[in-house]
């Protein structure tokens, strides 16, 4: 199909951050062939022309972070320190069946889909019962609804308790600790071999899928899993996703485990790259910043997660300052509560203000949108996150005479102000129309929010009996905690 968009206000996010006023876009089959002003367009024929003098073009956003199980969750777990809240979420993942992981992800790509999102990294735990956790009710959920995604399968081979600086534990705590374990931490090669068949079973760009490995965490994995995931991904050329440095107690067992800090280890063994991205990267040093710069691997925001939960700021000014490519993530549902990248953006262009002193290093509208879009494109490889021509026809068309457009004084500040996703009305993903009007065009919307539904009534009792159990392990965590958090300096 080819689709002439004409007189739309084109928000480029190239090189130059290029607004174009009275801008075109065409768009042949998967890709943009055409994008500058509307008066230098090429004359068609095309099969469609959307007339675009209400509208403003932005390329999809991309985000660079999340977990489609957790869906289905939002709003159900209260606001605790990641190695608390992660035991509950976790005991959530136990009963879900491949109907369940389906669900879930139709319920975040539909929330993703219409507040402009057209590309999302999903970092996949699930049930470890079921083949490769789940994931591939989560593929077909994505694929069915048009939202083009990367799911890194997650590996694990340490017991968790290994993981973290705890103390003391009951005789309860340990036993509920060792079942998390058994049921999150599998060997090496196991994990390898899976994670291969996982790729070679479900990878299809064609199809809107990309495939790769996603270990956990650093310390979380041995140097076995570690390297063998990494030379998985290059052997195959695929990206590369890994938790980094969320929290105090991650940054504790650097030194513990290695001597060094958790980014000095991955350089070690050779994992820094560009193909490599790391989720939150938040309690780490100068030194691992300039590594990280160096590297040309990318760092992931997640601004609401890491409030949430109390994990700490990402340096992110300084990342940007030492010339880093930051990248923007939710994180999942249940510690964010939502999946729309709008309300990333805005955080991300403000909550590091109090910090700096110095307002000249304030994050800018136009960084946190290009961290939102061509920085998360960029991480994965794929030719997205700008218009220009030859780049993937991933677009967003957003209303312009709306309450966050009106009036129109500087249109880079108020997407990453004012909007809140209100305003998208057509969303294009591989050159196809995937919302319009604002709404779904491959699914009604009401059966995905009652499949949803229908998931959580069948799963609340057992969910129910997994969080009790999960309770004993608290006041271990919690002790930890105190402790860890006692040392901070920040």
């Amino acid at each position: 199909m080819t689709l002439l968009i004409q007189h739309a206000l084109l928000v480029s996010m190239n090189d130059r951050d290029e607004v174009i006023e009275d801008g075109a876009l065409v768009v042949e089959g998967p890709r943009l062939r055409y994008v500058g002003p509307a008066i230098q367009a090429p004359p068609g024929p095309f099969d469609r022309v959307i007339d675009g003098r209400r509208l403003i073009a932005l390329p999809g956003f991309v985000n660079a972070h999340c977990h489609s199980p957790a869906n289905l969750y939002r709003g159900l777990l209260p606001s605790r320190p990641l190695e608390i809240w992660r035991t509950y979420y976790r005991a959530t993942l136990r009963a879900m069946a491949d109907e369940d992981f389906y669900a879930s992800a139709l319920l975040g790509a539909m929330e993703m889909l219409k507040t402009g999102t057209t590309t999302v990294l999903d970092h996949f735990f699930g049930n470890p019962t079921l083949p490769f956790m789940g994931a591939g009710g989560a593929i077909r959920a994505m694929q069915d609804l048009g939202l083009r995604h990367v799911v890194a399968l997650t590996l694990s081979d340490k017991r968790y308790e290994d993981t973290v600086p705890l103390g003391g534990v009951t005789d309860d705590a340990a036993a509920e600790l060792q079942r998390m374990s058994q049921g999150e931490a599998r060997d090496a090669q196991a994990w390898l071999e899976e994670c291969e068949a996982f790729i070679a079973q479900h990878h299809a760009p064609t199809r809107l899928t990309t495939c790769c490995p996603g270990p956990s965490a650093v310390q979380r994995c041995t140097d076995e899993l570690l390297t063998g995931a990494a030379a998985l991904a290059r052997r195959q050329q695929l990206p590369l996703h890994i938790h980094l440095a969320e929290t105090k107690s991650q940054q504790v067992m650097g030194p513990r485990l290695y001597g060094t800090s958790l980014i000095q280890h991955l350089k070690a063994i050779n994992l820094l790259g560009p193909d490599l991205s790391l989720a939150h990267s938040i309690w780490i040093e100068e030194p691992d910043i300039e590594l990280i710069a160096r590297s040309g691997a990318t760092p992931v925001h997640n601004p609401a997660s890491n409030l949430r939960l109390g994990s700490g700021l990402a340096p992110v000014p300084r990342l940007l300052a030492a010339g880093a490519h930051v990248a923007l993530g939710t994180d999942g549902a249940t510690s964010n509560d939502g999946q729309n990248m709008f309300d990333a953006v805005r955080l991300a262009a403000l909550i590091h203000n109090p910090s700096l002193a110095d307002y000249r290093a304030w994050v800018t509208p136009a960084q946190a949108l290009r961290m939102a879009t061509r920085e998360g494109a960029r991480a994965f490889g794929l030719e997205a996150g700008g218009l220009a021509p030859g780049r993937l026809a991933d677009v967003v068309l957003l209303r312009r005479d709306t309450p966050a457009f009106t009036p129109l004084n500087n249109v880079l500040h108020q997407l990453a102000f004012c909007e809140n996703g209100s305003s998208v009305d057509t969303v294009l993903v591989n050159g196809e129309v995937v919302v319009e009007g604002g709404r779904l065009t491959r699914m009604r919307e009401q059966e995905v929010l009652g499949l949803a539904a229908a998931s959580l009534e069948r799963l609340r009792p057992e969910i129910q009996r997994e969080m009790l159990a999960a309770q004993t392990v608290e006041p271990a965590l919690a002790e930890m905690y105190f402790r860890v958090a006692g040392q901070a300096e920040r």
